[in-house]
C-alpha cells in the first residue's frame, strides 16, 4: 500500500499543531457553466466526518440565489432544481457563511471543481483522488460507481436521505462521507495515525491523479501497473498529454525501475546443490 499512499518525506518539525479531525464533507451544484469565473453555485451541501471515530454529524443545506447566471439544460437535468426552487435564496455570501465556520479541512469529491467554485481557504481532500489509491481496481471512480462497486454501507445515513437523490448537494455529501470513511478504513494502516493520513491525503489530493487503467491507445482498459515500459516512456514524452497519464506513467515507472535495482542488488538465484 506504500507504493500507492506514500509517507511524506522530510523532517517533521519540533512542534506541530495538532490537525483537526473533523473533515467537513462538501458537495456543490452549479449552474452549470465550464469556466468557474462564469459559473454560479445554486445549491451547498455538507456534513462532518470525525476521522477519529467514523462520525457523520452536523448536515446542512441551503439553496443559493444564482445571481443571474442561467442555469444550463444540461446541468438543471441533472440536479433537477427549477427556478422556483430558488426564488427567495440567499446569496452566495450569506449562504455559504455557515459552511466555512468551524471548519479547518474540506473534503469533496473531484475537490478541484468544488473549491473552484467555492473558493473556501484551507485544506482540501479529493475523494476521487484517494478513491483511485483505495480501490484502484474499481471499475471506475465516480461517486455513484463506487457507492455501488466498493459496496458503500448508507444505511447509517439514509434518513438525512429522505426526499433527496443523487446529485443533490447534502445527498451527495452524505455519499462521500461514507466513501472518505472507507478509503480511510483502507489507507489509515498505512499511516502512523490520524494526522498523518490528513497530511498524505492533503499531499495526494494536491498531486494530478494516479490513475488505475489506460483510457485510450492500444492499451485502453489495461491496468496501467501492466503497460509495458517502452508505452510508458512514450507517454511521458508526448506533448499537451493529459497531466494525469503522465503522472501516473512517471509513478510506475520509477517503482519498476526500483524492483530492478533491487533485483540487481539481491544477486542471480541459484539452485541449492543436489536440486
Amino acid at each position: 500500500m506504500d507504493n500507492f499512499f506514500p509517507p511524506l518525506v522530510g523532517t517533521l518539525p519540533l512542534f506541530v499543531e495538532p490537525v483537526s479531525t473533523v473533515i467537513r464533507v462538501i458537495d456543490t451544484e452549479t449552474a452549470g457553466q465550464p469556466r468557474p469565473e462564469d459559473d454560479a453555485v445554486i445549491e451547498i451541501g455538507s456534513v462532518d466526518l470525525d476521522l477519529a471515530t467514523g462520525r457523520i454529524f452536523n448536515p446542512m443545506q441551503t439553496l443559493v440565489d444564482p445571481g443571474g447566471i442561467e442555469i444550463s439544460p444540461h446541468a438543471r437535468k441533472i440536479h433537477r432544481i427549477s427556478d422556483e426552487m430558488l426564488l427567495n435564496a440567499p446569496p452566495f455570501k450569506d449562504a455559504a457563511a455557515p459552511f466555512i465556520e468551524a471548519a479547518e479541512s474540506f473534503a469533496a469529491q473531484r475537490a478541484s471543481f468544488d473549491r473552484s467554485r467555492l473558493r473556501f481557504s484551507g485544506r482540501w481532500l479529493c475523494t476521487y483522488k484517494l478513491a483511485l489509491r483505495a480501490f484502484p481496481n474499481v471499475r471506475s471512480h465516480g461517486l455513484q460507481s463506487l457507492v455501488k462497486n466498493v459496496p458503500l454501507d448508507l444505511s447509517h445515513v439514509s434518513p438525512l436521505m429522505k426526499n433527496l437523490h443523487p446529485h443533490r448537494a447534502l445527498y451527495d455529501a452524505l455519499c462521500t462521507a461514507v466513501l472518505l470513511a472507507r478509503i480511510a478504513d483502507v489507507l489509515m494502516p498505512a499511516c502512523y495515525d490520524v494526522q498523518d493520513f490528513i497530511e498524505r491525503s492533503s499531499r495526494v489530493s494536491d498531486e494530478p491523479a494516479l490513475l488505475a487503467k489506460l483510457r485510450f491507445g492500444k492499451y485502453k482498459g489495461i491496468a496501467l501497473c501492466d503497460v509495458p515500459m517502452d508505452y510508458l516512456e512514450w507517454l511521458t514524452g508526448q506533448p499537451n498529454m493529459d497531466a494525469d497519464v503522465v503522472f501516473t506513467a512517471h509513478h510506475h515507472l520509477r517503482r519498476r525501475r526500483r524492483e530492478m535495482l533491487e533485483r540487481m542488488a539481491r544477486g542471480p538465484v541459484t539452485a541449492p546443490l543436489g536440486a
